[in-house]
């Protein structure tokens, strides 16, 4: 790890794919884009609590990605089938700049949801996805909550553009959400999550809305990473 710490050691020669939560709902790809370029991870580990460390090391940049099982962390209070939270860190390498990046937790083709709607709250951002059986949410911080992080430089660029935070930097949209950032210089790091959580339908349960409301660290302490 370069940009991630870790206890526990790593279960190395897992096969490199993209990076997938598979749900009742369909699959759910977690996608990296740097200058209009898709990249994959080219390493990867497996984690001793089903999760796993995915790598991207290229040239012009360093970027992890840990997605956790947090069905395993046994001090859970929420109560869902599926729960999932996936942590991205990303910084150029020295003299070099990212542009423009975006991450994003989007539906792949073939999804089974029929409907879907923003489910907002504070401090997050949310979108609800439901069929005849199951609902599943997909949540991230929001943009003031981002715009605070950049302020305290708190593992957030401090060159985001205000506008750009405030508008258009946290976009949820039928297939997903996506986070769009822009001009990282080599000594920054940025750190964005993802939360997936579902459930079998009840009438006015808010399980999985609670679920997707969590802080990084309660996402990252389940392999026991910071």
């Amino acid at each position: 790890m370069k940009l991630f710490r870790g206890k526990e050691a790593l279960i190395q020669g897992a096969m490199c794919v993209k990076p997938s939560i598979y749900t009742p709902l369909g699959t759910i790809e977690i996608s990296l884009v740097v200058s209009s370029e898709y990249y994959l991870p080219n390493q990867c580990s497996q984690l001793k609590h089903g999760g796993s460390l995915n790598q991207y090391y290229y040239d012009s940049f360093d970027c992890e990605l840990v997605l956790c099982n947090l069905n395993h962390s046994h001090a859970s209070h929420q109560e869902v089938e599926g729960y999932w939270g996936a942590v991205f860190r990303i910084k150029p390498n020295t003299n070099h700049q990212i542009i423009t990046c975006s991450v994003s937790a989007s539906w792949k083709e073939g999804y089974n949801w029929e409907v879907y709607g923003a489910d907002t709250g504070e401090n997050l951002e949310a979108v609800e996805y439901e069929n005849e059986q199951y609902h599943l949410h997909i949540g991230t911080q929001d943009a003031p909550l981002i715009m605070g992080k950049r302020k305290q430089c708190d593992m957030n660029t401090k060159s985001l553009d205000l506008d750009s935070v405030r508008y258009s930097i946290v976009l949820p949209t039928d297939q997903g959400i996506e986070i769009s950032m822009a001009h990282m210089d080599s000594h920054e790091i940025y750190q964005v999550h993802f939360l997936i959580a579902w459930n079998r339908k009840i009438e006015e349960d808010i399980s999985t809305w609670l679920a997707v409301d969590q802080p990084t660290k309660e996402i990252l302490k389940v392999e026991g990473v910071w």
